[in-house]
């Protein structure tokens, strides 16, 4: 990491520390899909169409979930990555969704959060089976794995092309303009109208 972003990275893992259960499953999962958003973004063509679909009204890549799989499947995240966020995501919906008394101890978080496989510290003095400390370390270590993505992306970003030329698909009369030869060409031929005078 830039020596310039760790007083950022160390400030957003302070804030982590200090939020409830609740409010750090919710914060965590928000600068995740802050990153995925932001990296589809710098890797679509520049222009409104890349906006409208991140962040308009009802954009159809607004949601968490559909950044995820996008991102995946156009392999911007690898299958640990995307394996690892969504569980992320699921234990971030479980808090989301509920409206009262969820905790990491609910048994149904700390399932999720078993399955969490980012790497943890060695040593006794880490609570390593605590559901808040494997969440808190997965969400640290996606982050760092995706804190530059957006800029690596850039690299490779898509634009736009002209894929046929204009005139590929223009009406042309062969007693006019034969076809090339050797040219597949689709044609249409007018019918005499019944009744035609």
């Amino acid at each position: 990491m830039r020596i310039e972003d760790t007083q950022d990275f160390a400030r957003f893992t302070a804030e982590l520390q200090r939020e409830t259960d609740r409010g750090l499953a919710l914060v965590g999962a928000a600068l995740l899909d802050e990153k995925l958003a932001e990296t589809l973004r710098l890797f679509f063509c520049e222009g409104k169409a890349a906006e409208a679909l991140l962040k308009e009204g009802d954009a159809p890549l607004g949601t968490f979930s559909a950044r995820i799989e996008l991102c995946f499947a156009l392999g911007l995240i690898d299958e640990f990555e995307y394996q690892e966020i969504n569980l992320l995501r699921k234990v971030r919906n479980e808090f989301a969704h509920s409206k009262h008394g969820t905790t990491f101890q609910s048994e149904k978080i700390k399932s999720l959060c078993a399955n969490l496989k980012s790497h943890l510290p060695e040593g006794s003095d880490y609570p390593i089976k605590d559901p808040r400390f494997r969440f808190t370390n997965s969400v640290v270590a996606m982050v760092l794995r995706l804190y530059y993505r957006p800029e690596w992306v850039t690299k490779e970003r898509r634009t736009h092309k002209t894929w046929v030329p204009e005139d590929f698909t223009r009406w042309r009369s062969v007693e006019a303009e034969k076809p090339s030869e050797g040219v597949p060409v689709v044609a249409m031929v007018k019918r005499a109208r019944k009744n035609a005078p």
